[in-house]
């Protein structure tokens, strides 16, 4: 009996198989159409899904971030010249003013004396480094740096970023704040505007905390033909905040509100990436001048040797500059650096 069972259990499963096999049943055309359609509609989610996601993080990038200020715009308008001061050398100059998200920003405007050229004379903005804003004054900071450019046949502009002299707003920190990239944008674009301007040259110069602003401004505006920067705060996110910053005497790890919130860059590779400029390297196409002395005590002159080998190895076109026992203002060697700066600009002046 048991025997039997068996047998008669085998010979279903044989007679099954050979169904299955020799058999096979036939999918409909309905069917196939609904399975489809069924493949289509879950594409259809999945895509949505990643689109949202993709979405929440644009919706959720970080103000500072390098795509979220090539996001926004920067409206223009025209300067208002507040004040008309004595000529100098070769140029008129003005207390002029813009705005900048609301606020009236104050600035030293120069344009070279003489007939003006059929596109306009060259434009440099000038973006200064570090003072204590209630030391600051719009005539009594870098007026010779300033001169020196305006000299050179070149329109200046330097701005008294927010908080700054008379400036309105508060005034903030440029190692974790978006504020003052913000401010540069808006006077490239009321430079552009300008009626004196050659809108096809507009070239940037910074110092020190204006040199960390102007590498993000080479990877966000599309106006800069050139920059150059002298005694930056150029270095990486992690070396500035890891590695160095134990000789860099104004950056503080406990005092720094991203670090609170994110950690460090290396232990939040995801959120440093989007804010540091090295990670966007690859796509920058403006031209960089980097100078610096070595006997600067205010910004270690590795973070310039960092970006210019981080370019270089990327195939991008930097100078690089050193000047030997001199200091954060390279004031040994300013006017040799200075005509360096203006040869550099001539030679990346569109024709």
């Amino acid at each position: 009996m048991k025997k039997t069972i068996i047998f008669a259990t085998s010979l279903v499963f044989i007679v099954s198989f050979l169904i299955y096999f020799l058999f096979p049943t036939k999918t409909s055309d309905k069917d196939l159409v609904l399975n489809s359609n069924t493949r289509q509609e879950k594409d259809k989610k999945e895509d949505s899904v990643l689109e949202e996601k993709e979405e929440l993080e644009e919706e959720s990038l970080h103000p500072l971030s390098i795509k979220s200020l090539r996001a926004r715009d920067y409206p223009a308008g025209s300067f208002i010249i507040e004040e008309t001061l004595s000529n100098g050398t070769n140029y008129s100059q003005y207390i002029a003013s813009y705005f900048s998200e609301g606020l009236k920003i104050y600035g030293l405007l120069t344009v070279p004396l003489g007939e003006k050229p059929n596109d306009g004379f060259p434009a440099i903005v000038f973006i200064h480094g570090y003072i204590p804003p209630k030391e600051y004054s719009t005539t009594g900071n870098y007026p010779t740096y300033q001169a020196s450019l305006a000299r050179g046949g070149f329109i200046t502009f330097k701005p008294d970023l927010r908080g700054h002299g008379n400036s309105e707003g508060d005034p903030v920190s440029a190692h974790y704040s978006e504020k003052y990239i913000i401010d540069t944008m808006h006077a490239i674009s009321y430079l552009k505007e300008y009626s004196e301007t050659d809108k096809n040259n507009i070239f940037y110069w910074g110092h020190s905390n204006g040199g960390q602003i102007g590498l993000r401004i080479a990877l966000i505006s599309p106006d800069i033909k050139a920059a150059s920067l002298w005694a930056g705060v150029v270095g990486s996110q992690e070396h500035m905040w890891e590695t160095y910053v134990d000789t860099i005497p104004f950056l503080d790890t406990e005092e720094n509100p991203l670090i609170k919130e994110h950690g460090l860059p290396s232990e939040n590779n995801i959120f440093w990436r989007s804010i540091d400029p090295y990670y966007f390297l690859d796509e920058i196409k403006t031209p960089i001048e980097l100078q610096h002395g070595t006997n600067d005590d205010s910004v270690p002159i590795i973070l310039s040797e960092e970006l210019r080998n981080a370019l270089k190895e990327r195939g991008k076109e930097v100078v690089y500059h050193v000047y030997q026992n001199d200091d954060h203002n390279i004031g040994n060697n300013s006017s040799l650096a200075f005509r360096r700066t203006i040869e550099f600009y001539r030679d990346n002046l569109s024709q």
